[in-house]
């Protein structure tokens, strides 16, 4: 389960094509990237993440349409009574394929984002489809914010819902500095398991987190970008597939992403 919330560059690239595409009509990008462990939403799904992934969008004007695929593969250990619970079976979830899509109207500085995204495990059975509504504004300074509500209406029926704050450094044309920080909230959410409840969900503040990438164009179109994430999950939830909760994760990674 891919993080689309609009965080920084490799962690969001569904999300950061929408951005320049006032000017544009079609554009599109297809990218691999390697992460050391699969994070999401603050849990640790498993370690060396290799991913793949096309995305593709269309405006006119204003208005811009979005889609793309995304498929990973992973290690995971052996399986547990959490792993079960987690990936809704009994089976070691370590291949995934997500399709997605969207809709963003720009209003002056303001963005909004409509979309749906659908989650396929051939692994562990436990496929699920999520709607989301997200917004982002410019703010003095060169900083950005987003605030994204996502509502999984399908196998772990609840809501999660991330807001982070974005600063980029350009250095040149070529080179610049991604930061970024945020928050996360749920309720409700079958995949934010508690520390507290075998059967319940972790509500509420899920935790906090800090991005870092610099994306490099080396060849015209083509950007290698290394990142890393630094994550604090809330105690009162669990963090991992053995049922360990408030785990500290620093992430890290690249993704190589040709644009066309």
């Amino acid at each position: 389960m891919r993080n689309y919330c609009k965080t920084v560059g490799a962690l969001a690239a569904a999300s950061t094509l929408v951005a320049g595409y006032a000017s544009a009509e079609l554009e599109g990008e297809v990218h691999v990237g390697y992460t050391n462990m699969y994070e999401f939403r603050f849990v640790d799904l498993g370690n060396d993440l290799v991913d793949a992934g096309v995305d593709v969008a269309y405006s006119m004007g204003d208005l811009s349409f979005s889609a793309g695929a995304w498929y990973a593969t992973w290690d995971t250990d052996n399986a547990t009574q959490a792993t079960s619970t987690l990936l809704g079976g009994p089976a070691i979830n370590n291949d995934e394929l997500d399709l997605y899509g969207g809709v963003s109207y720009g209003i002056g500085d303001v963005t909004l984002e409509l979309g749906y995204i659908y989650y396929y495990f051939p692994d562990a059975g436990a496929n699920t489809q999520e709607v989301y509504l997200g917004a982002s504004y410019d703010l003095p300074f060169g900083v950005s914010l987003g605030s994204t509500f996502y509502y999984d209406f399908d196998a772990f029926d609840g809501w999660y819902w991330d807001t982070s704050l974005g600063y980029t450094i350009e250095f040149n044309d070529c080179l610049s500095l991604e930061l970024g920080a945020g928050v996360g909230f749920a309720d409700g959410q079958g995949l934010q398991l508690s520390a507290t409840s075998p059967t319940g969900t972790a509500d509420g503040f899920q935790g906090w987190y800090l991005t870092a990438a610099l994306p490099w164009e080396f060849r015209e179109g083509v950007t290698l970008t290394p990142y890393v994430k630094y994550t604090d999950g809330d105690s009162d939830l669990i963090t991992d597939l053995y049922a360990t909760s408030g785990q500290e994760y620093l992430i890290g990674g690249v993704k190589l992403a040709v644009s066309f």
